[in-house]
């Protein structure tokens, strides 16, 4: 009993400190690059809802910490609401200020601030995120290293992709596409959105060059914290024995490591999305908080009841969460660009039409894009819960 307690209490304050900690990552991006500008801001929230805790700073910036713990925001002066939206009424009584007063006292109100600098504001939340990542990765790198082995088979399944193309035991694949796939990690990255797709891969058998055409095909195997997960699949695998790659950094490089793993998990994301335009993904892989909470809280609890002394528990948890942050970020990043008015990407469509058109998109007309882009939201949201439902499921199935 205790010990169920226990684990639900680690699996909920893990998620909660790694979605507060990226939230909080997000909107200090917003928050910096406005106050860099003069910008005046009325509320930095993490969390929605009646406030737990809050104070006044100097700048005069309400901080909060909300009941509900499944976002944040930055409320800039003039804003209606968290999303930025303008206050009809409160800008207009701004403008007025400013025919009578010739504009003082107004000049920090984001949206009377140039497009550009507007523009900018925004985009600092994502971009806050991507590097997020980049430090995390770099930061392991630098402290780590990183592990990796060379592309040589061992083994290759019958009737598996592997087998059709013509791959034998003792092959070293060198390229598929023309990208280097040398070492493992690389490979199985390239393969595994490619299901049911022609690779022309390039291998080396016994000192001689040969050109194969690999075909992955799509399985559903279990990830790190046993759901279900369906990807492309060559069917080979490594021996135990082939040569290990430690690679060490220094902090320079890491950062390029860093840089580079971002590069990377931004063209996976593209392909699949892609993929899914395409028809050829479904698009269950993709989900929203519950999924996000049961990775985070079941990597923390699998960390803590692993079989080891305490302190190398400890240390296993937070590496997995440190891990999962970055990824996580990342994705944060990413659906925050989508262009539906209320996130950020949306926000940046209608600065590109004023900065294209001369003139903001009409009141009426944002507030109207601001319904459409909640409900395509909840419609999103409801779609990737049933994702997320189906996922959890899995793993106790």
């Amino acid at each position: 009993m205790i010990s169920g307690l226990i684990d639900i209490l680690i699996f909920a304050s893990s998620f909660l400190l790694v979605l507060s900690f990226l939230v909080f990552f997000h909107e200090l991006g917003h928050y910096s690059v406005g106050r860099f500008f003069g910008i005046s801001v009325d509320r930095f929230s993490i969390g929605f809802g009646k406030p737990i805790a809050k104070w006044k700073a100097k700048s005069g910036t309400e901080w909060m910490i909300a009941q509900i713990p499944l976002g944040g925001y930055v409320k800039f002066t003039g804003d209606a609401t968290g999303a930025s939206n303008p206050d009809a009424q409160a800008l207009a009584e701004l403008k007025a200020k400013v025919e009578q007063e010739g504009g003082e006292g107004v000049e920090n109100i984001f949206h009377f601030r140039p497009v550009w600098q507007r523009a900018l504001v925004v985009l600092a939340g994502p971009v806050a995120n991507f590097v997020l990542a980049i430090l995390i990765f770099a930061g392991l790198a630098f402290a780590m290293g990183s592990y990796d082995r060379t592309s040589v088979i061992s083994s290759v399944e019958q009737n598996s992709a592997a087998a059709e193309a013509g791959i034998l035991p003792g092959d070293k694949i060198l390229t598929m596409d023309g990208h280097d796939v040398s070492r493992f990690t690389a490979l199985k990255s390239y393969v595994v959105l490619k299901s049911d797709t022609d690779i022309k891969t390039q291998v080396e058998r016994n000192g001689e060059i040969l050109e194969l055409v690999v075909a992955p095909k799509r399985v559903e195997e279990r990830d790190f914290v046993g759901g279900k997960a369906s990807a492309g699949r060559l069917g080979v695998g490594l021996d135990s024995q082939s040569e290990l790659i430690h690679i060490e950094y220094n902090p320079i490089e890491a950062l390029g490591y860093g840089v580079g793993r971002l590069g990377s998990t931004l063209a996976m994301t593209g392909t699949y999305v892609g993929r899914i335009f395409q028809g050829k993904e479904n698009g269950q892989q993709l989900g929203s908080v519950v999924k996000i909470a049961t990775i985070t809280g079941k990597s923390a609890v699998d960390a803590a009841n692993a079989d080891a002394p305490f302190v190398k528990r400890m240390q296993e948890m937070a590496l997995r969460l440190i891990q999962l942050a970055a990824a996580i970020s990342i994705g944060l990043g990413v659906a925050n660009l989508m262009p539906i008015p209320v996130l950020d990407g949306g926000h940046l469509v209608y600065y590109a039409y004023e900065a294209v058109a001369g003139r903001p998109l009409s009141q009426e007309k944002q507030e109207f894009g601001f319904k459409i882009g909640f409900a395509l939201l909840l419609t999103l949201f409801v779609a990737l819960t049933i994702n997320d439902i189906g996922y959890v499921s899995s793993i106790f199935s």
